[in-house]
């Protein structure tokens, strides 16, 4: 899912630090440590991954300093699909924020609440204290942004250097505060009743913020408390920045049981629905020419050639024009339709200009007829088309 790697020579920001033990602070610690909350990018619970980036805003290399521009490293289509660990280059299948910059990513099924955590942001880091960190949002919308309440308890005395080390200890959901592989999980419980505008049972899109980590107060970045988050800064490189590689989702919203579903629930058995061959929208099972997803919508059974005759949609003629009837059965629900015109069979035309109104007669037939006469455009065709609806 991942295009080929970027090859750039300045990995400076990158660079393998040594760890030095800490001083524990109030929160679960590194991976591998007794009580660390990290999600491992092999976790078995993990059910799917980002599929599409709906937003990419890069931050300056180094905040206050614009004459350095912004973080340049990593393709955005880097953060789709899961975390991958096969070679030693995966590191690099990131996108880099620079400062304050953010990406917005979205998946094929809403995300919901469930027991423990919901999804995990993966960041890139090399050891476990080398950690650049971000805020994380959620929306139900794609509009109406939540942020987790964020907690940095790192002492703000003395900036964090561009290759120093931070406690994971000190840091409460920030992404990022687990090395490379490890993902730093979040519990959409935590946001539950925070507005009416965020359904925590079907969120559609996961907002990720570097943390620009300098304790300047014009540069900050602040916690839920209003401290500052001090993290490694400045790292003035194309790769600055949090690198996210990757959002897990734990718990996908169910999907919802239109009618179309219990349709083939209740004609194939459920070997066969796994098989796209038997049960998939496009299968015809009976070779009646008519797919299951037809069958569906016109009234059909996917196992009974000889209803085809009297669903199949009919070419009509009146005053010279083309028409396409059919009826549509009873019930259906979550597909679309349209009739499609056409002179040559390979461009197809759905819009206004190429059909009069639509007629039903007292049966519930339906007529569409085109626009242009067969005397000013005598070589037509007209079909039916008929898509799930996608929620």
């Amino acid at each position: 899912m991942r295009a080929a790697r970027q090859i750039l020579g300045l990995f400076a920001c990158l660079v393998l630090v040594s760890a030095r033990p800490l001083a524990g602070g109030p929160y679960d610690g590194a991976a591998g440590t007794p009580g660390s909350l990290a999600v491992a990018h092999t976790d078995a619970a993990i059910a799917g991954w980002a599929t599409g980036v709906a937003e990419l805003v890069r931050g300056p290399a180094q905040a206050g300093m614009p004459s350095y521009g912004l973080a340049t490293f990593g393709a955005e289509e880097f953060v789709l699909g899961p975390v991958r660990r096969e070679t030693p280059d995966d590191v690099y299948d990131v996108v880099s924020l620079g400062d304050g910059g953010r990406v917005t990513v979205t998946f094929a099924r809403p995300i919901a609440d469930g027991e423990g955590w919901d999804f995990a942001v993966f960041e890139n880091a090399f050891a476990g204290s080398f950690l650049e960190l971000a805020f994380v949002e959620v929306s139900s919308d794609g509009v109406n942004f939540f942020r987790f309440d964020a907690y940095s308890e790192t002492p703000t005395g003395t900036q964090v250097g561009s290759f120093a080390a931070i406690d994971p200890t000190n840091v409460r959901n920030l992404a990022g505060k687990h090395a490379g592989g490890f993902g730093t999980p979040f519990d959409l419980a935590e946001l539950a009743g925070r507005s009416p505008l965020l359904d925590i049972g079907a969120i559609t899109h996961v907002r990720v913020i570097d943390v620009a980590g300098a304790i300047d107060p014009a540069l900050a970045s602040f916690d839920a408390l209003g401290r500052a988050v001090n993290d490694p800064w400045p790292t003035p490189f194309a790769t600055g920045g949090f690198d996210l590689d990757g959002v897990a989702v734990r718990h996908f919203a169910a999907e919802p049981v239109d009618g179309y579903a219990a349709w083939r629930a209740a004609r194939f058995t459920a070997g066969e629905l796994a098989e796209a061959a038997v049960a998939g929208d496009g299968a015809d099972p009976d070779g009646d020419g008519l797919c299951n997803l037809l069958e569906y919508a016109l009234g059909g059974e996917p196992r009974d050639p000889a209803d085809a005759a009297a669903i199949t949609p009919r070419l009509r003629h009146a005053d010279g024009r083309l028409g396409l009837a059919y009826r549509m059965a009873e019930g259906v629900t979550g597909v679309l339709w349209a009739v499609e015109w056409s002179t040559d069979l390979v461009t197809w035309d759905d819009t206004y200009a190429s059909f009069e109104a639509t007629q039903v007669d007292l049966t519930g037939e339906v007529v569409v007829w085109a626009r242009r006469t067969l005397a000013t455009e005598p070589r037509q065709f007209m079909r039916l088309r008929v898509a799930r609806l996608l929620r």
